[in-house]
């Protein structure tokens, strides 16, 4: 099926694991499964928040793993699908544990299916919603013009990406050991190239640290020590590059 081809970055901000507390707590309001019936309001937000908290980051976590050891950080729908099913079942064992830990009565009452296939249902919304803020980045990051190919250099590096990232603007690039992360609006690769070398085919950006590199227009927001692309994306600032990159910012405004 079509849909389970589509390709999406996982990305790991600071604010996705922030607001999976959040998440837990609107769970614990609504009490899913029955869980008002056999648990006090405080009970729920607690073991919902506490749930959400270990299973969203694990998923978080190994998510933006596999897609980079094993997809070059742009994977398809059927291999989050397949990351989903396999953790489920310590998915499972979290909220056993956490129920055992608050509410012991209710824990005993249940079975092992429950748990499979409550964890199942609710780890289908979260990829559902994480799907959509993927859909936004690459919206947000289409509307930015690529620049025209400006020597062999820029050639050589689409050259290097996956078939479906070739033709997408490059939003920035970072420097790992003797690779180069290329981040674009639909996803990212990890190519053998240096920052330098792709650098010199791509003139409308910024190098804001020794391993990062920014499109002019890629860039929604900077502050002392951060740049923020229009994907959510965020790089670190170097000290020493602050006011020659403001310059450059004030310069391409």
């Amino acid at each position: 099926m079509p849909f389970l081809t589509f390709r999406s970055a996982p990305i790991l901000p600071w604010r996705a694991l922030v607001t999976l507390p959040l998440a837990g707590l609107i769970l614990g309001l609504i009490g899913p499964f029955g869980s008002y019936s056999g648990m006090s309001l405080f009970e729920r937000i607690g073991h919902f928040m506490l749930c959400a908290t270990l299973i969203g980051s694990a998923s978080l976590i190994v998510s933006y793993a596999v897609a980079r050891r094993f997809f070059q950080g742009f994977w398809p729908l059927w291999a989050a699908l397949l990351v989903d099913l396999a953790l489920t079942g310590p998915a499972a064992a979290v909220v056993y544990l956490s129920l055992h830990l608050i509410v012991p009565g209710v824990a005993a009452r249940l079975q092992p299916l429950d748990f499979l296939w409550q964890n199942l249902i609710l780890a289908l919304i979260f990829r559902a919603v994480s799907l959509l803020i993927s859909w936004a980045r690459i919206r947000d990051g289409g509307q930015i013009e690529t620049s025209a190919p400006s020597a062999e250099a820029a050639s050589d590096l689409r050259a290097k990406l996956p078939r479906g990232l070739r033709a997408e603007p490059v939003l920035a690039l970072s420097s790992e050991d003797h690779y180069l992360r290329v981040h674009t609006p639909k996803g990212e690769a990890l190519i053998h190239m240096t920052l330098a070398e792709a650098v010199e085919g791509l003139p409308h950006g910024f190098q804001i640290h020794r391993s990062h590199w920014v499109a002019d227009t890629a860039i929604r927001s900077a502050d002392a020590n951060r740049v923020e692309l229009v994907t959510g994306l965020s790089l670190p600032l170097s000290r020493h590059r602050r006011k020659a990159f403001d310059a450059w910012l004030d310069a391409t405004a």
